[in-house]
């Protein structure tokens, strides 16, 4: 059994598992589908389960009494009112069986639709978190620097309330053979703010309390060392909570460098924030230290 199971990869450039690894989890796969694929997918059930009770129906078809409609078999339109209709609509059953599965299709409809309904509130009420996060995570320097870990929102709201985690992850041999994750909350010289506009950089102070001074690149390598910023805070516009999460890889860290300004001056005069400018690092000198 459990060597069936197929491993999941890491995904580092967010949190939110695809949809297609959730097909164990159908409501979680369904919310999380595109617009498009849900759409279809939904009327590929209807017309699955109206198709179903026309096949169970057909057998006994004679005693569904009425006139289809332009010309389609009774069985097919019979199943498609009722299914979608709390009524029997134009054809009316004539016998213990067809009752017996109109009623069977009835309940089966309703529920259907009951269901869809709530899946679409939930795809309709669920909060994305649009913060894009830097490629790399900078490292001025590893003896007495910082780290620094950026991100930008393009949500035309603003998050309020936010609060900022950096957690460092790394394999731990807690016993001579015996490894096991372990997590190393990362002390920030901002944890939050109260407003959230356009960007944000995490900074983490390197001092020798630091496990990143402890370790050292060698260390960080060789225990696997995986960085995860936390992002978390309440939507301006509707109240509702946001919480979105990144993970960097060692190959991720660039040490000696800093982030570029992201705030540039426009022809005119004013500040704004250069997305293009997001990734953009610099190499830490003797002068910008």
């Amino acid at each position: 059994m459990l060597a069936a199971l197929k491993a999941r990869a890491i995904n580092t450039t967010n949190q939110r598992t695809p949809w297609y690894l959730l097909l164990r989890e159908p409501v979680a796969a369904l919310v999380r589908m595109p617009w498009w694929l849900f759409v279809l997918s939904m009327g590929l059930i209807y017309v699955g389960e109206i198709l179903f009770f026309a096949l169970l129906l057909w057998p006994d078809s004679r005693h569904l009494v009425g006139m289809a409609p332009m010309g389609i078999d009774r069985a097919i339109a019979f199943s498609f009112q009722n299914f979608l209709s709390a009524s029997f609509g134009n054809i009316a059953v004539d016998s213990p069986y067809t009752h017996f599965m109109a009623v069977t299709e009835l309940i089966a409809g309703l529920v259907t639709t009951s269901s869809v309904t709530a899946i679409v509130f939930l795809k309709l009420s669920s909060n994305e978190t649009p913060l894009i996060f830097s490629d790399k995570i900078c490292i001025s320097n590893l003896e007495d620097g910082h780290l620094f870990c950026r991100f930008v929102t393009i949500d035309p709201s603003s998050w309020l309330d936010v609060h900022y985690s950096l957690s460092l992850i790394l394999d731990d041999e807690i016993e001579p053979g015996l490894w096991q994750r372990r997590i190393h909350p990362l002390t920030l010289l901002n944890a939050g703010t109260p407003q959230l506009s356009e960007t944000a950089t995490l900074t983490h102070p390197i001092t020798p309390d630091s496990p990143l001074h402890a370790l050292g690149l060698d260390g960080l390598s060789r225990r696997h060392a995986v960085l995860m910023p936390l992002v978390e805070g309440v939507d301006e516009v509707t109240g509702a909570g946001l919480l979105q999460t990144h993970l960097y890889r060692f190959n991720d860290l660039q040490v000696g460098q800093r982030f570029a300004d992201v705030v540039v001056t426009d022809p005119s005069g004013k500040r704004r924030v250069n997305l293009k400018r997001l990734h953009h690092t610099i190499a830490v000198t003797s002068e910008t230290r």
